[in-house]
């Protein structure tokens, strides 16, 4: 309660108090004071604002779906080596709408460097198309590409997108995110030694790993209907496969030395992907079939075989890079033919050997059986065949 004098009529007025001039200026710096803490405060807190909205910004240079690398270098403590490290941002999964009437086994594919598979299983495709009207393509054929089938080869270590659409409606298309890893190993650089590194090695890069000394058989199949020399699974125009006969992809090890001879043709400066590896017996009658009704029966019987007479049904047949005659006399060509025995693989159709093999010389077409039966093929010479190791022939009965 407010304390007054009632005889002043509630005017009274309380004296002022004389200051001195020390006591104003000390008042007058101390207000200075208080305001420049307030400014200061409101500096710090406005900075630390501005700091934080332009991370946010930043960050917004960067969308979704694309891929930034950052390096960051730091020397040793003796500064003989630098060593860097990069990173990247992921790719977001598809999204594919199911208006796009195609029906997918996976949207995600994982593969190492120099693997080959098939991108998904179509299930359904969109209204009026089917197989045989398949468009495949690659968002980045350095990190991946894919094959008119829908094999994809795996390139170099990233994320990129398999797209597959259909020649009768191409804005019906459907994606499949590819993830490339590199492979494993180690290879030891050396640098200038330090006390407490005297050899001056620091491990710096992944590398291939070497082939072994000797590639195995494919495992032999019990089926009736099959028709093997030895441990050698033979397929040609006088022995068929049964329609049943079906591994559902590239044979396990098949796949596996294909992946070693890809990395050591790499070595060598040599890009050696998969074009086309396994062919059901139904797909492989849509191939012959078009080509008949392209061709007549005799041409197309020179460079396709008729269903259940494939190498491609056994999951150990690949055709490689180039699928024409364009392929022949190239580095590649030339390298598979000096080198591809030494990771299990033959020319399974050489060059002058059409009226043995049944077939045209084709470049491009190895086939897996083991370094036993490859180097026995190679000793034998450079366009030696399976007919000719095993005196058997190959001629439609």
């Amino acid at each position: 309660m407010d304390n007054y004098d009632n005889n002043s009529g509630g005017n009274y007025q309380r004296p002022r108090k004389k200051v001195s001039r020390d006591t104003l200026r000390k008042r007058q710096i101390g207000g200075l004071c208080v305001i420049a803490f307030i400014v200061l405060m409101i500096v710090i807190v406005t900075a630390k604002a501005c700091s934080k909205d332009s991370v946010k910004k930043g960050g917004d240079k960067n969308p979704t779906g694309t891929t930034t690398a950052t390096s960051t270098t730091t020397p040793d403590a003796s500064n003989s080596t630098i060593t860097t490290t990069t990173t990247s941002a992921t790719i977001p999964e598809p999204t594919n709408s199911p208006d796009s009437g195609f029906k997918l086994s996976r949207t995600t594919a994982y593969y190492t460097v120099g693997q080959s598979d098939y991108a998904a299983i179509i299930s359904e495709y969109p209204s009026g198309s089917s197989e045989a009207d398949e468009v495949w393509t690659s968002s980045d054929t350095k990190i991946a590409t894919v094959n008119n089938l829908g094999m994809v080869t795996a390139i170099a270590p990233g994320e990129c997108y398999i797209t597959v659409s259909t020649s009768k409606d191409p804005t019906k298309e459907a994606m499949i995110k590819v993830v490339v890893s590199g492979s494993g190993g180690i290879t030891q650089t050396s640098t200038t030694g330090t006390a407490g590194n005297p050899n001056g090695l620091v491990n710096t890069t992944t590398a291939e790993p070497q082939p072994m000394a000797e590639a195995p058989a494919p495992p032999k199949i019990n089926m009736n209907g099959v028709h093997y020399e030895g441990n050698t699974l033979i397929v040609n125009k006088s022995y068929s496969l049964p329609d049943s006969y079906d591994p559902g992809g590239l044979e396990a090890t098949t796949q596996t030395w294909f992946n070693k001879l890809v990395q050591g043709a790499a070595k060598d400066g040599i890009n050696i992907y998969n074009s086309s590896g396994y062919r059901s017996y139904g797909y492989q009658r849509q191939i012959y079939d078009n080509y008949v009704s392209i061709y007549g029966t005799d041409t197309a019987d020179t460079f396709s075989a008729r269903p259940g007479h494939s190498e491609h049904q056994t999951g150990m047949a690949i055709d490689c890079n180039i699928i024409s005659d364009e392929f022949a006399g190239t580095p590649e060509a030339k390298w598979l033919a000096e080198h591809c025995h030494e990771y299990g693989f033959i020319i399974r159709y050489p060059q002058g050997k059409q009226n043995i093999t049944g077939y045209k010389y084709e470049p491009w077409h190895i086939r897996y059986v083991g370094t036993e039966i490859s180097y026995r093929i190679h000793e034998l010479g450079e366009t030696a065949t399976l007919e000719e190791l095993f005196n058997i022939d190959s001629k439609y009965k």
